[in-house]
């Protein structure tokens, strides 16, 4: 009896050893209010984008057996504020733009050390605005500008002092918005062994002032709570995400 008690112990703590040697099959890792300065920009300084740099926002690890690849959810809240404000007098027209945006990367480190960034690493931004497109994938962007001309124009006055101006009063608001507050990543081919995944965040912001440059102008990005989630899957050989497979039998 105790030899079969003992045989029945060794065979358990070989299952467990055996356990805790298998690779991970998914890590998750979240936080409620996640520690990114806010990039902000004001009228005082309206040539001088503001900017964080990438910074770690989320981390996690995970361990990956041979020939697996590593499939990424990142989920984040994102605010962006945008406030213009302007001045017309006497016809002359006034500007006032802003823009805040948030990119995201994924960062991958490999059991040998070396940096990879999963797929994809870069998409569309947002064209004739005040922030040029960079590297990293936009969650949330926001380009605001109001043009105003005011106070009438091509005016007369009659005897009795009936001012009349033929061409109305001008005031223009144009608004433009990119936002993926949820995407899929991918880090095929994976080396075997502890990966480390970092999620990167940067925050940008910049204001432009224009024309009589009487009104002002103000922005800022933030961010809230954000959510990490990594798998290891197996794609069809050779396949690094964007394999055609429609004729695959």
């Amino acid at each position: 009896m105790r030899r079969i008690m003992f045989a029945l112990a060794a065979l358990g703590g070989m299952a467990a050893m055996d356990a805790q040697a298998q690779s991970s099959k998914a890590a998750w890792r979240f936080e409620e209010v996640i520690d990114l300065a806010s990039a902000a920009a004001s009228d005082s300084e309206p040539d001088d984008p503001n900017d964080t740099g990438w910074q770690t926002i989320l981390t996690t690890h995970i361990k990956t057996p041979n020939a697996k690849e590593l499939a990424m959810g990142v989920s984040l809240q994102c605010g962006l504020i945008t406030d213009t404000t302007v001045r017309s007098k006497g016809g002359e027209l006034d500007s006032a733009a802003a823009q805040s945006r948030i990119k995201i990367r994924v960062r991958v480190t490999q059991p040998d050390g070396t940096v990879v960034f999963a797929e994809p690493d870069n998409g569309a931004d947002l064209e004739e605005v005040l922030l040029e497109g960079d590297s990293g994938l936009t969650y949330c962007d926001r380009f605001q500008k109001l043009a105003a001309r005011f106070a009438g124009l091509n005016c007369t006055a009659d005897a009795e002092g009936v001012v009349t101006c033929t061409d109305p009063e001008e005031l223009q608001l144009i608004l433009k918005t990119l936002n993926a507050h949820h995407f899929e990543f991918l880090h095929a081919n994976a080396v075997p062994g502890v990966q480390t995944v970092e999620v990167q965040a940067r925050a940008q912001s910049a204001v432009a002032l224009d024309g009589t440059k009487l009104g002002a102008a103000g922005t800022a990005a933030f961010v809230g709570a954000g959510a990490l989630s990594v798998e290891t899957i197996r794609l069809v050989k050779d396949a690094d995400g964007t394999t055609d497979l429609e004729n695959l039998r």
